[in-house]
């Protein structure tokens, strides 16, 4: 027998720390981890202190995170 299908609720909120914007990534209510925008065509993305991904899009540091998330959650 197979797992029925869940829905899975993935927010995207714009924060302001330290006079720094980034995008934080929610499943759920749990924060996964953040997005900030380094220059113009580069972004970093932030899943803890030890796992900090360099991307070239929003959209490819969300999918980072995602990725991790997914790894590391049990």
């Amino acid at each position: 027998m197979s797992k029925g299908k869940k829905n899975i609720e993935v927010t995207l909120d714009t924060q302001n720390v330290n006079g720094e914007e980034r995008e934080v990534l929610f499943v759920g209510k749990q924060e996964v981890g953040f997005i900030r925008q380094m220059d113009e065509e580069k972004f970093e993305a932030v899943f803890d202190e030890d796992n900090v991904f360099k991307a070239k899009s929003l959209d490819e540091g969300i999918e980072l995170l995602i990725s991790q998330y997914n790894l590391h959650k049990g």
